[in-house]
């Protein structure tokens, strides 16, 4: 099994990326591109965990992603972000390793939308 992880520090609340991250509104309004995958998540919030495990139909492909979040300060969260799939190939790694960079980007963008919030109610 592979497994990556990756660190982020978000001026955001964890509260909020919870809730981003539980969003399933995407997979209700485009469901041509989530037909024969089934997601599951699992919360643990004794250790602030969010664990996310995507199956294909046949089972062949399993994806787990676990975030867990670190308050550091009132409006600052450090995300690790873990990957792990049950399939070792340089295709499935690339899959994967694109992924990836989609959720760091998407909470990046998360972050961008939240302080441009905050600084608008400022004014």
């Amino acid at each position: 099994m592979s497994s990556i992880s990756k660190f982020l520090s978000l001026r955001v609340p964890a509260n909020v990326i919870y809730r981003a991250l539980r969003d399933t509104r995407l997979e209700q309004l485009f469901l041509e591109f989530f037909a024969g995958v089934t997601r599951r998540f699992n919360t643990n919030k004794t250790n602030s965990e969010l664990e996310i495990i995507t199956t294909t139909y046949d089972f062949q492909l399993q994806i787990q992603e676990i975030f867990k979040l670190k308050i550091l300060d009132k409006n600052t969260t450090e995300v690790r972000y873990t990957t792990e799939t049950n399939v070792e190939n340089l295709i499935v790694e690339s899959i994967v390793q694109t992924h990836i960079a989609n959720v760091l980007y998407a909470l990046l963008m998360l972050e961008t939308g939240y302080v441009n919030g905050l600084i608008e109610t400022q004014r």
